[in-house]
């Protein structure tokens, strides 16, 4: 039995076109959103862990959920994943976590010129100031890459001036 409430599961978003998808379906989501767990939890307003599968069970996970959330915004911004952009930072993902070069979410949104995950980014509070480890803000990287557009956003939010043509 499908779930009704598929289009608004966060979860689902974030398994969707995933092998695993399948798997968590048959032997997790019982298909009525209404005996969901995260659904529930949602309708009181709270915070819902991305460990919270839709039959109640937590999944333990290795690390802590700070590092597994970082890395789940990086890996949607790879893959232009907009929505699951969107659901990992309503479930509280660090907006200006670092990788190990010092790359903030916002600029690999830059890099690979995804307009509206910056959007999303910058609207959630996305320091446009941060430098990585080459000293490059998400403006430079934008300009960097050709992705015009969004240093034209990224200029109009620091007070730069963007360039007028890529490089």
């Amino acid at each position: 039995m499908a779930c009704s409430h598929v289009k608004n599961c966060e979860l689902f978003v974030q398994f969707a076109l995933n092998p695993a998808l399948d798997i968590w379906k048959e032997h997790y989501c019982e298909g009525d959103f209404k005996s969901c767990s995260r659904f529930q939890q949602s309708k009181s307003g709270r915070q819902i862990p991305l460990t919270l599968l839709p039959n109640g069970t937590v999944i333990t996970v290795g690390g802590n959920e700070s590092v597994c959330g970082s890395t789940a915004v990086f890996n949607a911004i790879l893959k232009k994943r907009t929505r699951m952009v969107s659901s990992l930072l309503k479930v509280g993902v660090d907006i200006n976590a670092r990788n190990i070069d010092g790359i903030t979410p916002l600029m690999a949104a830059a890099e690979y010129g995804t307009v509206d995950i910056v959007k999303i980014l910058l609207s959630h509070g996305a320091d446009v100031h941060a430098e990585n480890m080459y000293g490059e803000t998400a403006l430079a990287i934008a300009e960097k890459k050709g992705h015009m557009e969004i240093a034209g956003i990224l200029a109009k939010r620091t007070g730069a001036t963007a360039l007028k043509t890529g490089t």
